[in-house]
């Protein structure tokens, strides 16, 4: 297939998707489906068959150092990526909670510490989570309530070769969980957004304004150069939102249909925004 309306979606890493490998790739397939209704060719592949081809059109889920450098080396040979290479990175979480102080976004207050240091928990009740990734696995994010639970978290992610953590004092209120796109350099109202309290979570009820979490969200998102995101939020009792995380393409599994109506819109904004070239399916 020769054409400009061709895109290829990228899946996400098994490793990188604990429980979730099946609503990963599901939200990639609706977007691909939701192009091909645009009049998109449209190709998924898995991160490690992602063939180098120049002025592609890309959107990704993987998040792994070797395939971000081979998309930020098909990016600067003319190709698309979404979300992009750089943009991925700063989700890293050392990255992330630095970028997101630096611009003042309601944040926990964090502290990055090497996993084999003997330094006493820096908060009273502290959550302790992988330095990079987001999850792997269910030890990626680990409660200390006790110095004791501090050094064991601490030894486990030194045991597993993971040489920093994030440590993230504990903010007491109501868990919601957020889903968006960002439009670039839209008005925040013009974005899609979507939010819930997060399940099995003990819920406290407290009032808070839905555009106040919006704006955090977003301003939080166009600080790390996210365009498609979703991420954490606790709601104090003042109803003042606090980010807790921030990633790159979740699964948006509740709002799947929608989500990948406006992404796939989004995208078409993003493709289209170039003179035409040509893009083979195959190499």
């Amino acid at each position: 297939m020769n054409s400009a309306k061709f895109c290829r979606g990228v899946f996400r890493e098994a490793a990188h998707s604990p429980g979730r490998i099946d609503d990963d790739a599901a939200i990639l397939k609706t977007v691909g489906e939701a192009l091909a209704e645009r009049g998109f060719g449209v190709e998924l592949v898995a991160a490690d068959k992602l063939v180098e081809t120049p002025f592609a059109n890309l959107f990704v889920m993987c998040e792994r150092g070797p395939i971000l450098d081979r998309l930020a080396a098909m990016e600067k040979a003319g190709s698309i990526v979404v979300n992009s290479p750089a943009a991925i990175r700063n989700s890293y979480r050392h990255r992330m909670i630095e970028l997101l102080a630096r611009r003042r976004v309601p944040t926990p207050r964090s502290w990055i510490v090497a996993s084999d240091a003997n330094t006493p928990r820096p908060a009273d009740c502290a959550w302790v989570k992988r330095y990079d990734f987001h999850a792997t696995q269910r030890d990626d994010v680990m409660y200390a309530a006790s110095e004791t639970g501090w050094r064991e978290a601490l030894r486990r992610f030194a045991g597993r070769g993971i040489p920093f953590v994030v440590a993230q004092e504990h903010v007491a209120g109501d868990l919601i969980k957020f889903y968006g796109v960002r439009r670039g350099a839209a008005p925040v109202d013009a974005n899609w957004f979507q939010w819930f309290y997060h399940r099995d979570k003990g819920m406290l009820g407290h009032a808070f304004d839905p555009a106040r979490l919006r704006r955090a969200a977003f301003e939080a998102a166009a600080t790390l150069e996210l365009e498609v995101f979703g991420g954490d939020a606790i709601i104090q009792a003042n109803g003042a939102p606090i980010i807790i995380d921030l990633n790159a393409w979740p699964s948006y599994a509740l709002y799947r249909d929608h989500a990948a109506h406006a992404i796939a819109d989004w995208l078409l904004d993003r493709f289209q925004r170039r003179p035409r070239l040509v893009v083979s399916a195959r190499n």
